[in-house]
This record gives structure tokens, sequence and C-alpha cells, in this order.
């Protein structure tokens, strides 16, 4: 917890930011969107980025620190150049460092306190000109995450987790952005810092291939280990690890899903161009090319399936005046609902029929915008049946969530999905959702009360 000198220094310091120079020269202001965060979904107050900005050969500004005020990064006396038509490429990565762009990174080795400092951020943007208006640049991850979860079937608590055999030093490539093990650097062991009780473990890793060592300790003093021959861990992508734990040994899996580390859009550019446009905007690739949909302060990846653009994230938005638990539940996680930040990013919120449709009255075969951004709508039956008919469908891009059962009042297991549409059963007393499991293997469309909890992705309007 900050103290109160420290509130105030900082304070003191946001209070000095940028301010227009007598020729009336607008502040570099950046306004960020980030994918995800080990410790939550946004930058917090405080917060510092190294941003420099390169136009064409000429470098105009280098690791300059610029400081979180809650709205957007600024920094003292940081001046767009005069030319308000020249355009020039921003690249901004998090944690600041004084020395400079890093290069090379390194993982903390002890994250039994967190992982903020080993989760390393880059945006890039080019072709932005000189604005009053902040800058949109969206964060991505270059690091990987591992989550350990855990099924302790032993007499003893579980204390610790290990994750041995990696190299923990990066080699950062700031244009793509990406990471990659160092070459000839030595391995080391990463103790994971624990997110639920005898339950997960989570851990931020260098992208590679190699042999993975996990060992788990217990209170009785025990440690067993597993060691996987070859673990492939990508830039910007998060793993789970299912280990049950025995009081002789453990048994452990990689999942064989590898999946974004939180929502964003591509990183080839697609959304570029002068300040201020947010990172995002209602998109949407052709041919299977990724888009994003900005949407109630989140960026949801888009595709195109079957000729229609598809969220390819579960929806996540919450109405103004909806609460939990009143036509809007958690993703179920076990037997109960989760309110972790990046399990909710991951699996996004379950809805009723009511509340999805934003009290419309469905019809078959009809769209219904319901609480879908504007110029999308909740699918129908035939459009789901056609996304998941088309060449351009994978099975990734489902998400179990689970459901809540609304004659139970109870959650159904996470390893089930089931995924809304607008297509009304019985009279408008139901409605038609596509049933799957956690691998994406497709039951089908089935008729589930209107009360039931499941998963909402939004389909663009024709």
């Amino acid at each position: 917890m900050k103290t109160t000198l420290l509130t105030a220094l900082a304070a003191a310091a946001l209070a000095a930011g940028c301010s227009k120079s007598d020729t009336g020269t607008p502040c570099v202001k950046i306004a960020p969107t980030i994918q995800t965060r080990v410790t939550g979904l946004h930058f917090d107050t405080g917060d510092r980025i190294g941003l420099s900005i390169a136009k064409g050969s000429e470098t105009y500004a280098q690791n300059v620190p610029m400081t979180y005020d809650g709205t957007a990064f600024t920094a003292a006396d940081l001046l767009w150049y005069n030319d308000s038509n020249e355009k020039s490429t921003l690249t901004a990565y998090h944690p600041y460092s004084e020395q400079g762009m890093p290069a090379e990174f390194s993982v903390v080795t002890d994250q039994t306190s967190g992982g903020a400092s080993s989760d390393l951020l880059v945006a890039v943007k080019k072709e932005v000109t000189p604005s009053s208006v902040p800058v949109g640049m969206l964060f991505y991850h270059v690091m990987s995450q591992l989550t350990i979860v855990l099924t302790n079937n032993s007499d003893a608590p579980v204390t610790g987790v290990t994750v041995g055999g990696l190299v923990p030093t990066a080699v950062v490539d700031f244009t793509v952005p990406s990471a990659a093990a160092k070459s000839g650097a030595a391995a080391a062991d990463v103790e994971a810092f624990e997110v639920t009780a005898d339950a997960a473990y989570r851990a931020i890793l260098v992208p590679q291939q190699a042999t993975l060592t996990v060992t788990v300790a217990t209170g009785d003093g025990k440690s067993r280990s597993k060691t996987l021959s070859s673990a492939q861990l990508e830039s910007g992508k998060r793993y789970d690890m299912s280990v049950v734990v025995t009081n002789i040994d453990i048994d452990v899996e990689l999942s064989g899903e590898v999946v974004d580390w939180g929502d964003g859009g591509s990183l080839d550019g697609s959304g570029e161009g002068g300040g201020g446009d947010g990172g995002g905007g209602e998109g949407g690739g052709e041919g299977g090319d990724p888009g994003t949909l900005s949407y109630g302060g989140v960026d949801y990846p888009t595709a195109t399936i079957g000729g229609r653009v598809w969220m390819t994230r579960n929806l996540r938005y919450l109405p103004d005046g909806a609460q939990i638990g009143t036509g809007i539940w958690y993703p179920c996680r076990g037997t109960a609902g989760s309110n972790d930040a990046e399990y909710v990013a991951e699996r996004g919120l379950l809805y009723s029929f009511t509340t999805a449709l934003g009290g419309a009255t469905a019809a078959s075969g009809t769209p219904v915008q319901g609480i879908c951004p504007p110029g999308w709508h909740v699918p129908t039956g035939a459009e789901i049946e056609q996304m998941i008919a088309s060449p351009e469908y994978d099975a990734s891009l489902l998400r179990s969530a689970g459901m809540w059962n609304s004659e139970t009042g109870r959650y159904l297991t996470e390893t089930k999905g089931y995924l809304m549409s607008c297509t009304p059963q019985d009279g408008g007393s139901g409605y038609q959702a596509l049933s799957y499991s956690s691998g994406g293997i497709v039951a089908g469309l089935a008729p589930f009360p209107a009360g039931n909890g499941v998963s909402l992705r939004c389909v663009k309007d024709i």
C-alpha cells in the first residue's frame, strides 16, 4: 500500500506533465489499450512506459519516460514536431527501464510475489501524425504465460510450484513485436506465484522450445517432479498445465490448446493511422484475416468465417445498471463462478436470453441487436450452423465457459460450452444454443430454458 508521502509525490509528478508550448504545439500523449495484464486489465496510475518516436530515418524521441495519469501517458515537455503532415512510428514498452528499450529482457526467477515485473508489454504504431488527441496504442505481451492447474489428492496442501529447464533471458524484436530465448543462455528455475491456494499457480516465462520440469512442493516437506520432453512456448501465448498431485507422485499434462494471452487486434498494423483512433474499430478481415471490434472499453478480435464477420472471443459486456447474478453471471470454474479478471477475459460472461436480447422480442430467423454493439447482432441459429460448417472454422475459436442452470441455481462444468442464438424455442420460453466440449467437439444446436446463462458472440450485420 502506498504511503501518503508517495501518493503526494506521484500526484506532483503527474501534475508536472506536458502542457502546450507558447506556439501552441501539442503534447505527445498515449492512450493505451492492453490485452490483459498479470495483475489486471488496465494500467495503474503512476505506471511508466518508455516511448521512442522515429520520423523516417531520424530519431525524434528516444526512450522518453511517460507516466500514466489514469487516462493517458504523458511526459514533461515532450511536444510534437511542427509538421502536422509528416508521419512517424511510435514504439512503447512497459515496464520502463532507464537503460533504454531492452534488446534483452529477463523474467524474474522468484515470482512468488507476482509476475508483473516479468510481463513485458510492447506497442508499435505506424504512420502517426501530430495531434492534440492522444494516440491510441495497443500493448501486446511478448513473454509466455503458464498456469499450473492443480488437483491435489495428497494429504498435504501445496506450498509451491517451480518450473525448471527454461532460459530466463529473451531477445526482443520490437518490430513484430515478439521475443525468443537468448541463444547460449543458461536455464534456471522459476518459482511460480499462487493464484488460488492449493488450486492454481502461474509463471511468466520466456518463449522457447525446451525440456520443461515442473516441481510441486507440499506442506509435509515433500516435493514431486515431472518432466515434459518438449514444451513449445510461443511469444504472446498462454498455456494451461494440468497437474494431479498424489502422496507418491504427480501427473502432468500441458494443454494442446494455445490461445492468445488476451483480447487484442492483429500485429500487422491493422487499424493504424493518425492519433486518437483508440487502437481498434469495427473491423473484420477478409478470408479469415483478423480485425478488432472495440466495445464497452474492450477490444475483441474478429475474423471472417463463412462470409460473416464474427467476434472470436465471448462477450463480456456489462450493460449500465446490470448486476452480476441477475441475468448475467461469471464464467464457470469448477462448480462455481469465477470473477478472476484474466479468466473472465478469456471465457467471457454468461447471459440469460432476456438479457442478451436487451428486452427485445425474438422472431425465428430474424437477427436481434440486443446488447451487441451498433451494426452487430446476436446470431441466429442458422448463422451459427453456417459458421461451424465453414472452411475457416477452427475448433480453437470456441471457449468453454460452462452454463448457469436457472432450474437448479447452479453452474454446470467449465469443460462444456454453449453459444447462444437469438432463435426462440417453445414460443419464446427458450432458445437454441450451440453445445460443445472444451476440445471444440460440437454437439449441435439444442433448446435451453430462457433463464439459463450461456456465452454470447456477436456477428456483424450485412
